[in-house]
């Protein structure tokens, strides 16, 4: 007799969240997912699709509470968008000192 039954593998993450509550030290109380699976903490800032149970594209995961604390105390200072900034600002002055420079060559 032949087993008709199709298996099907995956290499895709299948997480199986649960939503946590974490306190933070100002004493303010979110919601982060944890995920079974894994044993990863997901920030819920840049992964919000985990609280619905989804499969994120991208996201910030950690493995312990305090690095997620940690990383969520930084969305506050915003430190990855102003180092964006900054490298976006210099190749900017890059650009223009380079035009400038074969501007002047052109002069001559």
């Amino acid at each position: 007799m032949i087993n008709n039954t199709i298996m099907s593998s995956t290499t895709r993450w299948v997480p199986k969240w649960t939503i946590i509550s974490i306190e933070l030290e100002d004493g303010k109380k979110i919601e982060a997912c944890y995920d079974e699976i894994t044993k990863l903490y997901a920030c819920p800032y840049c992964t919000p699709i985990c609280k619905k149970g989804g499969i994120p594209e991208q996201g910030s995961y950690f493995f312990n509470k305090e690095d997620l604390k940690e990383h969520i105390k930084a969305h506050s200072f915003n430190y990855w968008i102003k180092s964006k900034k900054e490298e976006e600002e210099e190749e900017e002055e890059e650009k223009i000192k380079g035009t400038e420079e074969e501007e002047e060559e052109g002069e001559e």
